[in-house]
């Protein structure tokens, strides 16, 4: 049996760890760009992991599976429990029972290792999102590397027991050539799945292997490439370089592509250049005290600086549009001060006790406790969440009248006022339909569960809402507006307009096949059930901006494919009805800083502009020129005439989010639902004249 060559403890890769923790950890707080500092972790992760578990079977001829599972366990588990632990409760508190579900799955998904699987599920845009993104996000890349090291430890201690007696003399070329055609495997995959979406791209797994591959690849193949000390040197200075210059490359370029060979690259010519020989000038720097100091927490550093800077925005959100270099640096003491202090705990609570001579990782458990917590709260959720909605928007001001919501909006236009104490927006002003029963897009599978009947007695009658994701938002008001008359069915899809207009096609690319399934779908549907009242509503606000490759009269194109599908429904006995969507309410955050900072109001009042305008215009032409039945709802949302949209009105956020109204903000426009709903769900079916009901303001024409 041949030996493994015992090699020296190496302080300079606890200074490459630092690095690596700091380029996160400022890059998060100042910069908000792809530092290289979680490839670089990667990196020195592979080739760790790799020269352990081959130089155990070198050894002993043998991977002890389970021991080696648990040693990972007792040196990351610890650390992450006791950050869920502190930072969960936090956010729990702070969250309220508006937001228990989100923050119980994220928690559930960072205690399981699961979190870049849920980031790719809800396609968050690492950069794009900012600082508006969940509390525990960084674990995606914890979850990553704790995927690839349990699968990792898995393969090479089946790989040893496949060898048998070979295994000691064998298992390094044959792992190593193993990792090698992974990483080339993966990195051509990780460049195919960025071509396809680059979101979900950037949390897999798979996607992400290539880094740590590559880098069990280094140590397992590279390492024994005999380096002159000149050599070693000029490697490491280029390292080093690499690793410190990553986040200077242009943030376009997607991850984990081409670009993240730069900072994976630094890494491990750095870490090849120390292997088992003089670490030379580069080496004797990262050797330096405080930098291995800094390396040996780097773990908890990493952890804790994002829950702490979420923490800074939350007590002060003018930080949300660029953190100040005082805020920033306290933001990173005090994550270092907590780093140190959790490692400081883990080893005090592992401290021998009297009668015992080795050392016990009591909170090992505490991870897998939190992770069956979070299970709890997950299964209480809904039911907690749905009541405080509902709370929540039966807590809004009610219009006595139509007429007195339009002199709400007008007087918001004259004169912005701050919303009601305890008036939400966000995520936690979404309607329960969305947050809790997750119907924003709905299938065959889901029909039943986005189905909500109106008791007492609605005598059979049915109602349904279709198009997008403003289906599901304005669900609140017209429930409440149909209540005891009809049953209410979901029947929306996500970035769906209910409408056959080649334009969508064009808009939509490679998702307009599934848009045109599901609409096919209802239309099947309603030939089957026949509804009595089908509710279009959808956003599709393509102008401006952004949209100018659809070219010009994109309303008119849009009316005139919902027409196109009225008829049809039409044909079918089905009397249908469309109804705009709010705009767009661009620089929303903008007034929400000015409100959390008791500052000027005017940035809480959108500008309803020309392309705008005439887009609306266009549908409503369009449809009621068709024959199509339709309620002009622009004045629902806006002071038409003044072309000004407030995002406050009645004292709630009428928009959750700048593209959607909030469940307040539908549920305080119940008395227009009615008006516009009622009449027609007791109609005969027979005759389809145009029938368009203006919003109750004052010599309202259609967008003017």
């Amino acid at each position: 049996m041949t030996t493994t060559p015992v090699h020296r403890r190496r302080a300079d890769l606890q200074g490459l760890r630092a690095l690596a923790s700091l380029l996160v950890a400022t890059s998060h707080i100042w910069f908000g760009n792809v530092s290289g500092g979680v490839d670089v972790f990667f990196a020195i992760g592979g080739f760790l992991l790799a020269s352990s578990l081959i130089g155990e079977i070198e050894r002993s001829g043998r991977v002890g599976v389970i021991a080696a599972l648990w040693r990972q366990a007792k040196r990351l588990f610890p650390m992450a429990a006791i950050v869920l632990v502190v930072a969960g409760s936090i956010a729990l508190v702070a969250s309220g029972p508006l937001l228990l579900n989100r923050v119980a799955h994220d928690i559930s998904a960072a205690a399981t290792y699961r979190m870049n699987e849920r980031l790719a599920s809800t396609a968050t845009d690492y950069l794009g999102a900012g600082l508006a993104k969940s509390e525990f996000q960084h674990f995606w890349a914890m979850s990553v590397q704790g995927q690839w090291t349990a699968l990792c430890i898995v393969l090479i201690g089946l790989l040893a027991f496949a060898l048998g007696d070979g295994a000691a003399r064998r298992a390094r070329s044959i792992a190593g050539a193993l990792l090698g055609a992974a990483a080339v495997a993966s990195f051509v995959y990780a460049n195919q799945q960025i071509a396809i979406d680059p979101v979900p791209a950037y949390y897999d797994t798979l996607a992400r292997s290539w880094e740590l591959a590559l880098g069990g690849f280094a140590a397992l193949v590279l390492t024994r490439i005999p380096l002159a000390p000149i050599a070693r040197a000029v490697m490491a200075v280029v390292g080093i370089a690499l690793v410190l210059t990553a986040g200077m490359l242009p943030q376009h370029f997607a991850q984990p592509g081409a670009v993240t060979l730069w900072p994976v690259t630094g890494a491990l010519l750095v870490l090849l250049a120390g292997h088992g020989a003089d670490p030379g000038p580069v080496g004797r720097v990262l050797s330096w005290r405080p930098l291995v100091w800094l390396g040996g927490i780097s773990y908890g550093l990493y952890l804790w600086h994002w829950p702490v800077l979420k923490g800074l925005v939350a007590l002060d959100p003018a930080q949300g549009d660029g953190v100040g270099l005082v805020p920033g640096t306290l933001v990173l003491a005090l994550s270092i001060a907590l780093a140190w202090g959790s490692t400081r705990l883990i080893a005090l609570a592992s401290r021998p006790r009297p009668r015992e001579s080795r050392s016990v990782p009591r909170l090992v458990p505490l991870l897998p406790a939190v992770a069956t917590a979070a299970a709890v709260a997950i299964a209480i959720a809904p039911g907690i969440q749905e009541r405080a909605i509902a709370a929540q928007a039966a807590a809004a001001p009610q219009p006595e009248s139509p007429a007195q919501l339009q002199e709400w909006v007008a007087q918001s236009v004259s004169k912005p006022t701050a919303p009601m104490r305890g008036a939400v927006s966000g995520e936690a002003g979404q309607s329960s339909e969305w947050l809790v029963d997750e119907c924003s897009t709905v299938d065959e599978l889901e029909l039943d569960a986005c189905r909500y009947p109106a008791p007492p007695a609605t005598h059979g009658r049915e109602a349904w809402l279709v198009g997008d994701s403003q289906a599901v938002a304005l669900a609140p008001g017209v429930r409440a507006a149909l209540a005891g008359h009809a049953d209410v069915q979901l029947l929306g899809r996500e970035m769906c307009p209910f409408s056959s207009a080649p334009v969508v096609a064009r808009e939509l690319g490679d998702e307009a096949a599934a848009c045109e399934e599901h609409i096919a779908l209802v239309l099947e549907l309603a030939a089957e059930r026949r509804p009595d009242l089908v509710v279009i509503t959808y956003g599709a606000w393509w102008v401006g901006d952004g949209y100018r490759h659809l070219g010009l009269d994109v309303g008119r194109r849009l009316a005139e494919g919902t027409l196109d599908l009225m008829r049809q429904l039409d044909a079918l006995g089905v009397r249908s009805v469309w109804l705009d969507s709010a705009p767009p309410f661009a620089e929303m955050q903008e007034c929400l800083d000015a409100v959390a900072t008791d500052d000027d109001l005017a940035t809480c009042i959108a500008p309803l502009d020309e392309e705008e305008l005439r887009r609306h215009e266009r549908m409503v032409e369009t449809i009621a020129a068709g024959g199509g039945d339709l309620v002009d709802t622009l004045g629902w949302y806006c002071d038409v005439e003044r072309r000004a949209c407030p995002l406050i009105a009645g004292g709630v956020y009428t928009w959750a989010d700048p593209h959607h109204i909030s469940a307040p903000g539908a549920v305080q426009r119940v008395a227009l639902l009615e008006d516009a709903l009622l009449p027609r769900l007791r109609a005969e079916q027979a005759g389809r004249g145009v029938h368009v009901v203006d919003a109750p303001a004052p010599d309202a024409a259609p967008g003017g």
